[in-house]
């Protein structure tokens, strides 16, 4: 695809890119911008090709405007109201209330700021929160995508945007005018500001300095490792003492390693401060007394024990122990593929066509769409069908993602349950288990499942990555830097343009980037 657009030019492109933005785009990633170029030669109509759109872009008198376009074109604004509900709701009944009427804003108004807005769906959530619980605000949104920007200032937004069951804001705070357009109320869109900003590029504009909490969600990912840490400072600058920091559970590690904020933890969700008195020592007291508590139920063998290694960094089974199923949970029968006499078979083989029809791939159509509830129940009829027993536990787990997604955490976990009863050797229903129990704090429930994944499938590379994240949390960098080789091992074997599976859609090559950021700066 797009091979008439010069290596060379396309390396330079790479180059400028990093330097300008900070975003790394590496050979597996150049297919990225030979199709941003691809783009803004489409929509400008300035060029006679590609490659005269290209050698624009290397030009130094490239247009301003153009160079944006491009740039706009390169940003993942994959985003959704109420995203990771965990960790708002920490947000919510924690950090705002304690800071409403003392944060540095008027009047005590708390200075929130959400990095890379995209579309506004984050810090339009912190606006909704903050007027459902009186708490007066400050807030703002940046993104270098000036397109995203735009729509985020409308505030229109399609059904795609709200994927959350278990909330009843879009009744509330929207208007709808067809089941798949919804206009965000005007007293929201007022509390937040938006514009745009290069992290990397630009110096933080005054109006971001004095914040009491910054979003900064799936940013990081993105960054060169030099890029990290210069966003990072800028953060770190833009706070005021006791300030918070958020971010993901995968971006976690990378906070850590940079060394500033004290990690704490606030219900099961953990996030950072910005604390005058922190100190490496402190720090490492305070996380290990958290963990300790936590861990001191289970034998110390059992969670403490270095996981042993053959030269070929293969794990030793006897690390593991097997989940048993709940006495208490409802389990379907798996010992007959599933039936039931008042509903139609789904055919899972087209004999005319020699297609193989399953009820997954369906669900997972139907949530692109934007139509989650569509999906569940295309799943739910094939759970009533005659199910290959392999297809049951595929159905089984692909309700718990749902479930997950829809921040409806304890129905996930039953799901994954019966995910494992249905089919007690595959390691995706540990996986999200565990994925579940860390984004729940429960830290040696995430462990516990995530080496089960690994006892199951050794090659599991995300239970490596995410385990290794675990492990250098709590400052065991001996065992987080075993799992990240051996997720950097397994790596290699895939072709970098391949999405890793449970990767979130992150590709082999840009993931072992991650991970080597990561590893480069463990302390």
């Amino acid at each position: 695809m797009n091979d008439f657009l010069a290596d060379n030019k396309i390396d330079l492109l790479s180059q400028l890119v990093r330097r300008i933005y900070g975003l790394k785009f590496s050979h597996d990633r150049w297919e990225d911008l030979k199709s941003a170029i691809v783009k803004v030669t489409n929509a400008t109509g300035k060029f006679k090709s590609a490659e005269e759109c290209l050698d624009h872009l290397l030009s130094p008198h490239v247009d301003e405007k153009d160079f944006e376009l491009f740039v706009n074109q390169l940003t993942i604004g994959e985003t959704y109201f109420f995203r990771d509900p965990g960790t708002l709701n920490a947000l919510e009944q924690d950090v705002l209330p304690k800071k409403n009427g003392k944060g540095s804003g008027r009047f005590g108004a708390v200075r929130v700021w959400s990095v890379a807005c995209a579309t506004g769906e984050e810090p339009y959530s912190i606006a909704i929160m903050c007027h459902r619980s009186n708490v007066r605000s400050e807030i703002f949104g940046t993104d270098v995508d000036s397109e995203a920007l735009y729509k985020a200032a409308e505030g229109n937004y399609r059904k795609w945007s709200f994927r959350i069951e278990s909330n009843n804001f879009k009744e509330t705070y929207f208007k709808s005018y067809n089941p798949n357009f919804f206009q965000l109320d005007k007293t929201i869109k007022d509390m937040v500001s938006f514009s745009r900003l290069n992290l990397i590029g630009e110096n933080l504009p005054s109006y971001l300095w004095g914040m009491d909490v910054v979003l900064c969600r799936n940013v990081l990912i993105y960054f060169s490792e030099e890029g990290v840490r210069l966003v990072l400072d800028k953060i770190w600058g833009s706070l005021n003492w006791d300030g918070w920091l958020v971010v993901t559970p995968s971006e976690s590690a990378l906070i850590t390693a940079y060394g500033k904020f004290e990690p704490v933890n606030i219900g099961s969700t953990l996030i950072f401060r910005k604390n005058e008195k922190y100190s490496p020592k402190k720090y490492n007291e305070t996380l290990n007394n958290f963990y300790n508590n936590k861990l001191n139920q289970f034998p110390d063998s059992d969670i403490e024990e270095e996981i042993e290694f053959e030269d070929d960094l293969s794990i030793e089974s006897d690390d593991f122990t097997f989940c048993h199923p709940d006495p208490d949970l409802s389990y379907p029968n798996f010992a007959e593929p599933f039936v039931s006499s008042d509903s139609v078979e789904i055919p899972f083989e087209n004999s005319s066509h020699s297609k193989i029809f399953n009820p997954v791939d369906e669900a997972q159509a139907l949530r692109k769409r934007g139509n989650s509830a569509a999906a569940l129940s295309c799943l739910q009829k094939a759970l009533d069908s005659n199910l290959p027993r392999s297809v049951a536990a595929e159905v089984l787990l692909a309700v718990a993602e749902i479930k997950a997604d829809s921040g409806l955490l304890d129905e996930a976990v039953n799901w994954c349950k019966k995910a494992i009863e249905a089919d007690r050797v595959a390691p995706s229903p540990h996986f999200l288990l565990g994925q579940i129990k860390m984004s729940d704090g429960d830290l040696d429930g995430a462990q516990a499942e995530m080496r089960k994944a690994i006892f199951l499938d050794s090659r599991f590379v995300m239970a490596h990555f995410v385990l290794g994240n675990i492990y250098l949390s709590q400052k065991n960098n001996s065992a987080a830097a075993r799992h990240f080789s051996i997720s950097l091992q397994e790596i290699g074997k895939i072709d970098k343009d391949i999405t890793v599976p449970h990767s979130d859609g992150t590709t082999a090559g840009r993931l072992a980037e991650m991970i080597k950021l990561v590893k480069n700066n463990m302390i």
